[in-house]
């Protein structure tokens, strides 16, 4: 199986994209492996897409360079960089053949009879699809359609494969199946792509790295797990995954970590800020557990912290459970896996506690200076 090999194989230094006073990208800097795959995640208007158009030489970039393979393409048109792109619409011919619609490509450049027909029958294989070679892509699913356009991206050998939200028109099983089936696939043959979504779960099971885009900017660039584990800021935090989330004033600091007062209770987080800070302090909801009887709870682990507070809803979702627990006028969030919650009902009183080690904390962005 071919992984990255840490060689730049592309390279977006200081990329700035304006649409009249509109700054879109905002001096991006980005770096993919050769054989990575990189996810440009983010919400609508985070300048995601337009960054993947500037790759794919759909638009110029007002300042900064791109470089593919070592080779300046910042001003060269599409169709002389020699990347594959698949759009989420999938833009295929449907008067075609699925044969046709692969072949396209590198028909139009020129290429032999014979070179066509191996490059069809060997992407069609990789795809899976070498049975329906024949058969219109109108009669085809949307799964075999999606494949039919990675299958026509790759038949031209591109250096870099692009994404444009590929997998957002699959319904959700479907989408599911074939994140993995992409995934395999890339790998497989060692190709080095870029993948646009504003899916966290997509860009988590997808992504060797995942560049978290807010404003025309990269919040954070880091593989998933980190990622998810140590997000750099309150965006990444509340763009990837779900978690709790208070405000409030640091009290004091040392070797590392905070004490902060909130509405909930005095709280401890890992971080660095100066007394009489504003800021928020957060957690993931599956580090909190709920303890039901919080009277006879012991409560003098310095390591971890607890908020007492009373049971507002019990959510059932199948292999886990969401608690929301209010405490101080807030509404904080845990999440226990199973049946975990199946003695927990409305009304309760309940404490919930988790590691000081899994408390972020950031600066408020909403305080007064």
């Amino acid at each position: 199986m071919s992984s990255p090999d840490g060689a730049p194989h592309v390279v977006i230094r200081s990329v700035s994209k304006r649409y009249g006073p509109l700054t879109v990208l905002d001096r991006v800097d980005l770096t993919v492996a050769r054989g990575e795959l990189v996810t440009l995640l983010g919400p609508s208007g985070c300048g995601k897409t337009t960054l993947l158009r500037l790759v794919a030489g759909l638009a110029t970039p007002e300042e900064g360079a791109i470089a593919i393979a070592g080779r300046d393409v910042t001003r060269v048109p599409p169709h002389r960089r020699n990347v594959g792109v698949v759009f989420q619409s999938y833009a295929l011919f449907p008067h075609l053949t699925v044969a046709g619609n692969v072949a396209f490509g590198l028909a139009v450049r020129g290429r032999p009879r014979e070179e066509i027909d191996r490059a069809v029958a060997r992407t069609l294989s990789l795809v899976r699809l070498e049975h329906l070679g024949s058969r219109r892509v109108s009669a085809l699913s949307g799964g075999q359609q999606q494949r039919v356009a990675l299958a026509r991206a790759l038949a031209v050998e591109p250096e870099v494969l692009l994404f444009d939200e590929a997998l957002s028109a699959l319904d959700r099983n479907l989408r599911e199946d074939m994140q993995v089936e992409l995934r395999r696939l890339l790998r497989e043959i060692g190709a080095t792509a870029i993948f646009v979504t504003h899916d966290q779960d997509e860009a988590l099971t997808m992504s060797d790295r995942i560049a978290v885009m807010n404003g025309g900017r990269i919040e954070q660039l880091a593989d998933p797990k980190t990622l998810y584990a140590r997000p750099a800021t309150l965006f990444t935090l509340g763009f990837v995954g779900q978690s709790t989330r208070v405000r409030g004033t640091v009290a004091a600091a040392a070797d590392g970590v905070v004490t902060v007062d909130t509405p909930v209770g005095r709280l401890s987080a890992m971080g660095h800020f100066a007394a009489g800070s504003p800021v928020v302090v957060a957690a993931r909801p599956e580090h909190l557990n709920v303890v039901a009887d919080a009277a006879g709870h012991d409560g003098g682990d310095r390591a971890r912290n607890r908020v007492d507070g009373r049971v507002r809803a019990v959510i059932f979702q199948g292999s886990r459970s969401r608690i929301e627990v209010e405490a101080g006028g807030e509404t904080l969030l845990a999440e226990l896996p199973g049946r975990g919650a199946a003695d927990l009902r409305p009304g309760d009183d309940a404490r919930l506690v988790w590691p000081v080690a899994e408390t972020f904390v950031y600066p408020d962005p909403e305080a007064r200076p």
